[in-house]
């Protein structure tokens, strides 16, 4: 059986320059959790916990039945609220993991139940969706989370030069594991949809 890759599979969605670039995300199918707190505090770390349980736990049923293998992807995280505004209590995300189409609702379910009974854990706060970012700006930023803004600066930067007008929601992809990562080597994707029409 084929281990589907996803960050092959969409490339130019899982690497990034230190300069701006323009990309097409184009629909696909994830585990999401949505939630409000901190970035890191204890609302954001169980929702981490229950998503990457979901998720290993279907990739490993999944391919003990037969059915397919992947390997799990990057963690991402969706930024609803105004940094600038907002207290960081009170900020909103929707944190996401990427999965194969084939995916289904019904895998899922087994997946929260097998999580349930094996480990206590419960992920009825995961759920499946379809999403498409569509055209979009991306950087990569080398630091720690709390100077992100930087890179959030050169985006809008680019979208002014180019005449391009930014969505306004804040979408971040976690390539280092920050257990084992030094602040400063952090790589985070940083990335920005655009009007188009």
């Amino acid at each position: 059986m084929e281990t589907i890759d996803l960050k092959k599979l969409y490339r130019d969605l899982y690497r990034a320059k230190e300069v701006p670039e323009e990309v097409i995300a184009s629909e696909g199918t994830f585990l999401a959790a949505d939630g409000r707190g901190e970035p890191g505090g204890d609302s954001y770390q169980r929702t981490i916990e229950a998503l990457y349980g979901v998720a290993y736990t279907m990739k490993f049923s999944l391919k003990g039945a037969g059915v397919l293998d992947f390997k799990v992807p990057h963690l991402e995280c969706l930024w609803y609220s105004d940094p600038n505004d907002t207290p960081l209590s009170e900020w909103e995300w929707r944190l996401l993991i990427r999965v194969p189409d084939r995916v289904s609702a019904a895998h899922l379910t087994d997946a929260q139940q097998r999580l349930h009974e094996k480990k206590g854990t419960d992920a009825s706060v995961v759920r499946r969706l379809t999403w498409e970012e569509g055209r979009a700006i991306q950087v990569l930023h080398i630091g720690p989370y709390d100077r992100v803004t930087t890179s959030y600066g050169k985006v809008w930067e680019y979208a002014r030069e180019h005449g391009l007008e930014v969505e306004g929601i804040g979408h971040e992809v976690y390539l280092s594991d920050p257990r084992r990562t030094a602040p400063e080597k952090l790589k985070t994707i940083v990335r920005m949809p655009v009007k188009t029409g």
